[in-house]
């Protein structure tokens, strides 16, 4: 199994009105981390291009749990690896420490890879299964995963933010960026940072489109249920947050 480890140093436009990094901003370490690794392994956007493929990884599924957020100016160390996978889904896992090495959070995800014509999903290329290797377990145990994230029944449709979705918005595989979908769900919070954060990504959203953010409590305290959608009521992300 192939470990890397990234050098981050948080940035004043990263931090929260306390001086902290937000949830957002760690999710865009794990994001460039993962990317710069593939890179390293070559089986990243650009290889693929290289190859004549017209294809790219996308996020599917994240679980981020966080014991403490770095200041500004502090030094992340980023440790990511890719945790093996199946035919549409490979894994990889992420360890969030400090400047002294000390873990500040652990994190697991779940990448498919999508057809950028036809934007449908792929299976994921042999040559990736075999070299990421297999790990039984994930950083955050055997189960990291809700088996299926649903928005509370009866939570309440009332869109908390309604918008529409801007150029700066979208990523190199033209569509909004996952950590543009976290900020927007984060948003009823407040402005404040949760230390756990599980998102499900299903259907993109491009330049334009009409978006609605929604959030209900959950049942443990301290819990709050958020999610995405579109005009038509589609879901563009799930999220459970403590």
């Amino acid at each position: 199994m192939k470990h890397r480890e990234y050098v981050f140093a948080v940035r004043s436009y990263e931090c929260g009105a306390g001086g902290f990094a937000t949830m957002p901003s760690i999710c865009n370490y794990l994001q460039e981390a993962a990317s710069l690794h593939a890179e390293e392994l070559g089986f990243s956007k650009s290889d693929f291009d290289a190859a004549g493929g017209n294809i790219s990884w996308v996020l599917t599924r994240l679980v981020v749990k966080m014991t403490r957020y770095p200041k500004w100016d502090e030094k992340v160390v980023v440790e990511t690896f890719p945790r093996g996978g199946r035919r549409i889904v490979a894994c990889r896992d992420f360890i969030v420490k400090d400047a002294s090495g000390a873990a500040i959070g652990l994190a697991t995800s779940e990448w498919m890879i999508i057809d950028l014509a036809t934007r449908k999903v792929v299976p994921i290329p042999e040559a990736v299964l075999s070299l990421v290797g297999d790990s039984p377990e994930s950083v955050l145990g055997p189960e990291p995963f809700t088996a299926r994230l649903r928005y509370p029944e009866g939570g309440g449709e009332e869109a908390a933010l309604r918008f529409r979705a801007q150029y700066s918005h979208i990523d190199l595989n033209g569509h909004v960026n996952n950590v543009h979908y976290i900020e927007w769900l984060l948003e009823p919070l407040g402005g404040k940072s949760p230390h756990e954060l599980e998102a499900v990504f299903r259907s993109e959203t491009l330049a334009g489109d009409e978006v609605f953010v929604a959030a209900a409590p959950g049942g443990a305290p301290g819990e709050t249920y958020h999610r995405v959608f579109a005009a038509d009521g589609k879901d563009h992300a799930l999220a459970r947050t403590r």
